[in-house]
């Protein structure tokens, strides 16, 4: 609490009383769109809060402009606590609304500032030695916090195909701070809060938080929410799944260019889940996303060009978007490009080599098709020499990640008849180089 009493001695020091007008008037509007589970009081409150801190900008910056507290180097966070202090709210108005389908809130209030009482509380003060020290830690402090804050958000865009990031690289610090941001109606904090309980990063995995948050960042127009409020509901995850609810808000975040949502909701009319089954439709999302570089899209497109679903069927044009979410490292685009060139299509000819090369990509990622494919090329020599060792790890792995039973057989089928044609020493090379394997990333 010493800061301001710098800012009040300095600009008493550098500012003659004849520079400021005796009465100051600000004012400030906020509308605050209602979540489905928000309450007319609670919404006010946002309201004032945020019109507050609007109010609260404009008095630091007349106070910092009149008084050249700038030059001191102050941070504009002690400027403003100064204006808090000498600011009184004199008048309020409210209006009620709708907006996107939801009720919204608007309130204007109306503030003064009293120069007078400003002079006043200026001289009525001291320096404190130690302010300036106290002003430098502060300012590093919130440089830290901000750090950590962009560092999730860009965490929070990360694409949804690929691992969440460790719950323990945000610090308390930064959870507090988007708190108080999200409860100020900051749509991005509440995104990012939403994000953050959803998969459980820096706090405790919390569907219920995740939508409580995930919602008022959707219903003031925020993309990253919307997609996530969509997730939820395609997963069923802290709601009833709701494929038509989550269509809706994929649709809301992919007419904003958001990538992730394009996809989800191209694959949403592929399979008819809370839209009418509509395969143009889906090639359309997928072709948006796809241009944007998601991967993920990409491959869904690539799909599309080989099936010839919503698009005319095109092996070459298959080859090339799965070729681009591969070089990603996208695992399912490069199964599925070893299976072009293992099945020889017009647009992908024939060549082991290359879907050896494939597989291999998509094997090392834990992938158990890919896994039994490289198998079985290692088994019959296809693409590079023939190696039982090899065929029997890659066997043995894909037995180990298939996820269904008839698929495991298989892969244990094939295990057995590679044993037939090795040596023990060989079964047991093959059994240990599978023990040691670890997946690539």
């Amino acid at each position: 609490m010493r800061a301001p009493s710098v800012i009040i001695l300095w600009a008493a020091l550098v500012l003659p009383t004849a520079a400021f007008a005796e009465i100051q008037t600000f004012t400030a509007t906020h509308t605050y769109i209602l979540g489905d589970h928000d309450s007319k009081d609670e919404a006010r409150q946002r309201c004032l809060l945020e019109a507050k801190r609007k109010i609260l900008e404009q008095a630091g910056v007349y106070i910092e402009s009149a008084s050249e507290v700038k030059n001191f180097e102050l941070t504009k966070d002690k400027i403003t606590s100064f204006a808090a202090a000498v600011m009184q709210v004199k008048d309020t108005k409210e209006d009620a609304g709708f907006q996107q389908g939801h009720m919204t809130l608007t309130l204007m209030i109306t503030t003064t500032v009293d120069m007078a009482e400003v002079r006043k509380q200026l001289t009525s003060r001291q320096v404190d030695t130690g302010v300036r020290e106290d002003v430098a830690a502060q300012k590093e402090h919130m440089k830290r916090l901000e750090a950590q804050l962009e560092a999730m958000r860009k965490q929070q865009q990360t694409p949804a195909w690929m691992p969440a990031p460790p719950t323990n690289d945000i610090s308390t610090s930064v959870v507090q701070t988007l708190h108080i941001q999200a409860a100020q109606g900051d749509a991005e904090a509440q995104a990012t809060l939403g994000f953050s309980y959803y998969i459980g990063y820096g706090v405790l995995q919390d569907y219920a938080q995740a939508r409580r948050w995930l919602e008022k960042a959707a219903a003031l127009g925020n993309a990253e929410g919307q997609f996530w409020l969509g997730r939820l509901y395609d997963l069923g995850r802290g709601v009833a799944q709701d494929y038509a609810q989550s269509a809706k808000w994929y649709e809301k975040a992919a007419a904003q260019g958001h990538a992730s949502a394009q996809d989800w909701l191209g694959r949403q009319y592929l399979q008819g889940q809370g839209v009418p089954q509509d395969v143009a439709q889906s090639a359309k999302w997928f072709q948006k996303a796809a241009a944007q570089g998601y991967a993920p899209a990409q491959d869904d497109l690539g799909i599309a060009y080989f099936s010839g679903l919503g698009v005319p069927q095109d092996f070459t044009q298959a080859r090339q978007w799965y070729e681009k979410a591969a070089a990603q490292g996208y695992v399912e685009a490069q199964l599925h490009l070893g299976w072009l060139y293992d099945m020889g299509l017009k647009g992908a000819p024939l060549d082991y080599t290359m879907a050896r090369q494939w597989y291999e990509k998509a094997a090392e990622q834990s992938n158990a098709e890919a896994q039994f494919k490289l198998g079985t090329l290692y088994r019959f020599g296809a693409g590079g020499p023939k190696d039982n060792v090899r065929a029997y790890m890659w066997f043995t792995l894909a037995a180990e990640h298939y996820q269904l039973d008839i698929e495991r057989y298989k892969a244990e089928e094939h295990q057995k008849s590679a044993e037939k044609d090795m040596t023990p020493v060989q079964i047991a090379e093959g059994k240990k180089l599978a023990r040691e394997w670890t997946p690539r990333k």
